[in-house]
């Protein structure tokens, strides 16, 4: 069929009936990620044993993915981080601005205290730790370096980016010691089932002590 259309001669009415594809296939996608978001755990792995919904998810890059979902990054106050293989953040499509949503964090992400996990979602690199029985999750790329923060270290409630000293972020509120570029701070809430959801677009309110 697709072999068809480019023998369409005229080129204006050939690039019209492309974007017109684009833009249908640009809103499938869309409707579908925004659908298995509001899986519950084990959901999707359920119905892609039906042959034909396998197909329609492969093709909009919605399989579960062979290999986890994030990757722990730090485990002991004052330990160094381990290298880490950088994971492609998918493929970007030309689609309007998200409204207000929350994602699940992945199931490999562990709630236990002391940890931390540099996780590749959807909406990008995220940051995810529990200190002292709380949840934070932050932008998981320097804001002043471009990179991702996945080899820093948490001391106490400040993380040292590992590209350039002097560059830390309060976990608590994604400040900058000292001013500067603040990391992007995301609420999180955890669900009946102990699933930790990430809310994007919605408000965030510091977790910072009462004095």
């Amino acid at each position: 069929m697709l072999g068809a259309l480019d023998e369409i001669e005229d080129a204006e009415t050939r690039d019209r009936v492309f974007a017109a594809m684009a833009g249908i296939d640009a809103v499938h996608r869309e409707a579908l990620h925004r659908l298995v978001r509001l899986f519950k755990e084990g959901v999707l792995e359920q119905v892609i044993t039906d042959p034909a919904i396998n197909s329609l998810m492969g093709m909009y890059d919605l399989l579960p993915p062979e290999v986890p979902g994030c990757q722990k990054v730090w485990d002991f106050v004052g330990e160094d981080i381990p290298n880490l293989a950088t994971r492609d953040a998918g493929v970007n499509a030309a689609i309007p601005a998200e409204p207000p949503h929350w994602s699940p964090a992945p199931p490999d992400a562990l709630a236990n205290e002391g940890t931390a996990y540099l996780c590749t979602l959807e909406e990008g690199n995220v940051l995810l730790l529990r200190l002292e029985g709380v949840d934070y999750a932050l932008s998981g790329d320097c804001p002043d370096h471009s990179v991702s923060l996945e080899n820093g270290r948490l001391d106490g409630v400040m993380w040292h980016c590992p590209n350039g000293p002097g560059c830390s972020f309060d976990i608590r509120s994604g400040k900058k010691l000292g001013g500067g570029s603040a990391l992007e701070c995301f609420p999180v809430r955890v669900e009946e089932d102990g699933r930790r959801m990430i809310g994007f677009g919605v408000p965030f309110e510091a977790k910072l002590p009462a004095f």
